[in-house]
């Protein structure tokens, strides 16, 4: 079952940063969608949280869940 993860994002500065934080989401297995800011990624899919947390720190980029 998909479910949507919301992810704090730091060290963004420009498109090219959330391209290359996009294509390194989509990397992960199980992701079916993200939409990413400068600030925060919203993935959608059955992926688990770990492994995007990785993929976006193995990009270059800071990264953790948000909580409500």
């Amino acid at each position: 079952m998909s479910k949507e993860v919301v992810i704090t994002l730091e060290g963004l500065s420009c498109n090219g940063c959330v391209n290359s934080v996009i294509t390194a989401l989509m990397m992960v297995d199980g992701v079916e969608q993200a939409d990413v800011t400068l600030y925060e990624a919203h993935v959608t899919g059955t992926m688990k949280v770990e492994d995007l947390i990785d993929a976006v720190e193995e990009a270059g980029f800071d990264a953790e869940e948000k909580k409500d």
